[in-house]
C-alpha cells in the first residue's frame, strides 16, 4: 500500500464514526440504498453517489453498514461491468463506472472480480471508440475526447492492484495521461470552441461528424485555455476533477514530475495560505447529505491531499 493511501485511509477510519460519513450512513435502507432504484443517481442523494462519497472519505470497509452499500451497489451493477445513470444499458457512462468502482475497491473490494469487470468496461469501450468518453459522444466535442473524464479513470487504475487489471487497462491508462499531459493538466476547451457551438453544433445530427472534422482543419491548430473551475480546488469532488485530482490521479498510476505538470503543480502550490493550509473553494455542502468541511476556511482534506500530491511530483 502506498504511504499516500495509509495516510488518508487512516482518516476515513476515525470519521466513520463521526462527521460526514455518519451522516451518511444514517440514512441508508436496510436494502443498503437510499432511494429507490430509478434513482440511483439522482444528484447528489442517489445511492450510486452515497457509495462513491464514502469512497472518496475513507469509510471504515468493516463497518457493517458499508457491506450493507456495497451490496447494493454490486446488485445494480451491469453484465457487462458497468454503472448505469438509470439501470439501462444505454445510460452506461465511463466516469460513473469509474467513480463507483474505484468507491468499491477502496472499501475493500480492489481485488473483487466484478471490480476487475467494471475496469474492464471502461477499457473494453476505449478499445472500441479509440476515444475517451461516452458513446455518441465524440462528435459533439471539439477536444476529441471528455477530458473529466481522465483522471476519474486514472483514480480507478490507481486503487486496482497492477497485476489485475485487465486487457486493455495499459492502453487506457496510456490515453488518459496523454490527455492531461498534452494539455498540462487544467487547460481543455479550446477558444474557438464558441464558434464550434454557433456553427458546427446547429446542424443535424447526421451532419456532425464532417462538419467537425472539416472545422479542425480549419481552425488548427486550437487554442486551449485554462478550465477556471479546476483551480478552484473542493473535496469530495463528484464526476468533474480539478487540477490537484488530476495530480493525484496521475501520481498513483505512477507519472513523475515532469515540464507539462508544472503549470499545474504551480497553480497547487500557490494556492497555499501563509500557514501552508489549503482553503475549500468548491463544495457540495447543502447538496449532500452531508456536509463536508466549510467552504472559504482551511480544509484539513485539501491540505493533506496537496501534501500527497506534492510529495508524488516532488524533485
Amino acid at each position: 500500500m502506498r504511504r499516500s493511501q495509509r495516510i488518508s485511509r487512516g482518516c476515513g477510519i476515525v470519521a466513520t464514526h463521526t462527521g460526514p460519513v455518519e451522516t451518511i450512513l444514517a440514512s441508508i435502507r436496510p436494502d443498503g440504498s437510499w432511494l429507490a432504484p430509478e434513482r440511483d443517481y439522482a444528484k447528489y442523494h442517489g445511492s450510486l453517489w452515497q457509495i462513491h462519497f464514502l469512497g472518496e472519505l475513507w469509510a471504515d470497509p468493516g463497518d457493517e453498514r458499508v457491506q450493507r452499500a456495497a451490496a447494493y451497489t454490486f446488485s445494480r451493477q451491469l453484465d457487462d461491468g458497468s454503472w448505469s445513470c438509470n439501470g439501462r444499458p444505454a445510460a452506461s457512462i465511463p466516469c460513473l463506472t469509474a467513480n463507483v468502482g474505484r468507491a468499491l475497491a477502496r472499501l475493500g473490494f480492489a481485488a473483487d472480480p466484478r471490480v476487475i469487470a467494471a475496469l474492464a468496461y471502461i477499457a473494453n469501450l476505449y478499445g472500441e471508440l479509440d476515444y475517451l468518453g461516452c458513446r455518441g459522444m465524440r462528435e459533439f466535442s471539439l477536444n476529441g475526447y471528455c477530458h473529466m473524464t481522465a483522471p476519474k479513470i486514472l483514480l480507478f487504475l490507481g486503487e486496482v492492484p497492477r497485476p489485475l487489471w485487465p486487457s486493455g487497462a495499459d492502453a487506457l491508462r496510456d490515453a488518459c495521461i496523454r490527455a492531461l499531459r498534452e494539455k498540462e493538466v487544467f487547460r481543455s476547451l479550446p477558444e474557438e470552441y464558441a464558434e464550434f457551438k454557433d456553427t458546427v453544433l446547429r446542424l443535424p445530427r447526421s451532419e456532425l461528424a464532417k462538419a467537425r472534422e472539416e472545422f479542425i482543419a480549419e481552425h488548427a491548430p486550437l487554442h486551449y485555455r485554462e478550465k477556471q473551475g479546476w483551480l478552484r480546488f473542493g473535496y469530495p469532488l463528484s464526476y468533474n476533477s480539478d487540477a490537484l485530482d488530476s495530480l493525484l490521479a496521475l501520481g498513483e498510476v505512477g507519472e513523475t514530475r515532469r515540464p507539462e505538470y508544472l503549470p499545474a503543480i504551480e497553480a497547487v502550490q500557490g494556492a497555499a495560505d501563509e500557514r501552508m493550509r489549503w482553503m475549500l473553494k468548491n463544495t457540495f455542502n447543502g447538496k449532500m447529505l452531508a456536509d463536508v468541511e466549510t467552504k472559504g476556511k482551511s480544509s484539513k482534506w485539501l491540505t493533506l491531499r496537496t501534501l500527497q500530491a506534492l510529495k508524488l511530483f516532488a524533485l
